[in-house]
């Protein structure tokens, strides 16, 4: 299998190098033979061809901008690019502290508890007395006496 992408490889190669004019007489009746009867390669060649006819036709930089101003430029987005992808690993950060700040005020695990607890009692299914008028304990004296002020 290996040998197979080794050749394809190098095929290609020689196929690329025919349509820059740099082969040998032998590797030109080569890559010529092959066009002529083999399907899949005319169609490599074909696409080579359109890609090579594509590169022809970009536009080309002006010659009035120096290298200097080229080279800033890259440096220039890199560096864009460096911010960006530090804001958003600080945008998560702080949404991670928030997260946390929030989850350790909220008790949530008190909440479960509670809502535990009220359910045990519906399943016992106890009664709840209400007393209106006289209390069910009797309640000390002392609880609801109000404190005497010396003169």
């Amino acid at each position: 299998m290996n040998d197979m992408n080794t050749q394809k490889r190098d095929f290609f190669e020689l196929l690329s190098a025919y349509l820059d004019g740099e082969v040998t007489s032998t590797e030109k009746r080569q890559v010529e033979e092959r066009l002529n009867n083999d399907a899949e390669t005319q169609k490599l060649y074909a696409r080579l061809l359109a890609l090579r006819q594509n590169f022809q036709t970009l536009p080309v930089p002006p010659a009035s901008q120096n290298v200097e101003q080229t080279i800033q430029q890259v440096f220039g987005k890199i560096e864009k690019r460096r911010q960006y992808r530090s804001l958003k690993w600080a945008g998560a950060a702080v949404a991670a502290a928030v997260i946390a700040a929030v989850s350790s005020v909220v008790p949530g695990r008190q909440v479960l508890q509670m809502a535990n607890v009220s359910n045990q009692a519906i399943r016992t299914e106890e009664k709840l007395l209400v007393a209106l008028n006289t209390p069910l304990v009797e309640l000390p004296e002392s609880a609801f006496e109000v404190p005497k002020t010396e003169k």
